[in-house]
Order: structure tokens, then C-alpha cells, then sequence
């Protein structure tokens, strides 16, 4: 989970300094990391699919609590834009940006008190890249 935590904090500089590409690209590998993580930590697997968003779903099977809809909701709205972010020369705007930001943020908690129960690190570090 530390590597998704080190995503959001670059998503987080990246957005300083209107870098909006760069920070949404983050916001969605922040989402990803987050989901892998949690699906070798909770049910020793890892998502075989290309698709991410099918690891969204194994990840609300695996975790099955009651806020999990919402959260993958959260999840789902990220990775449906990482298409646009890495394939197209379309430019995010700050706009969202903001929004996968939003998202990411409401996403992250659920993922995050996975690890904080067991008593495990979550230290978010990290700077916007140059791209």
C-alpha cells in the first residue's frame, strides 16, 4: 500500500503545479496500486485480468464489507479515464484533474484501514515527475 501512498502524494504535487496530466496519471495508479494491494493482502490473489476495473470487482467480492459499492463506485470513476489519460493526446484539464483527485481521495480510506488494522505503514511520500 506504501506505493499507492507515494501515488497520491505525486497526484497531490502534481496539481500544485497544474501539471494535470501528471496528477491524474498518479490519481489512477494510486487507485490500482491500492486494489492489488489489498487483493494479495485480503485474499492472496492477484487480479488476472487486463481490464482494471474487473480487479475493482474481485476486490468488492474478496473484501465484501458494507461500504464496498461505494468505494468501488469511487474506484470505477478513476479508472474509467485512464484510457484518456495514457492513449489519447487529449490534455486532462484541472477540472479533472480535480475530480480524479476527488475520487481518489474517497477511495483510498477503505483500502487504506485494511492495512492500518493489521498495524502496517501506509507512509505516503513522494514528488510530482517531470514528464
Amino acid at each position: 500500500f506504501d506505493k499507492a501512498g507515494k501515488f497520491v502524494e505525486a497526484m497531490k504535487a502534481c496539481l500544485e503545479e497544474k501539471n494535470y496530466d501528471a496528477a491524474a496519471l498518479n490519481g489512477v495508479h494510486a487507485v490500482i496500486s491500492a486494489i492489488d494491494a489489498v487483493l494479495v493482502f485480503k485474499g492472496g490473489v492477484v487480479s488476472a485480468s487486463l481490464n482494471h476495473e474487473d480487479a475493482v470487482k474481485l476486490l468488492a467480492e474478496i473484501v465484501n464489507e458494507e461500504d464496498t459499492v461505494n468505494q468501488s463506485r469511487h474506484a470505477f470513476a478513476v479508472l474509467k479515464m485512464k484510457t484518456k489519460i495514457e492513449y489519447t493526446d487529449d490534455r486532462i484539464t484541472e477540472n479533472q484533474a480535480l475530480e480524479i483527485e476527488k475520487q481518489t481521495d474517497r477511495f483510498l480510506p477503505g483500502p487504506k484501514q485494511n492495512f492500518q488494522n493489521k498495524g502496517l505503514t501506509t507512509g505516503f511520500t513522494g514528488v510530482c515527475p517531470r514528464f
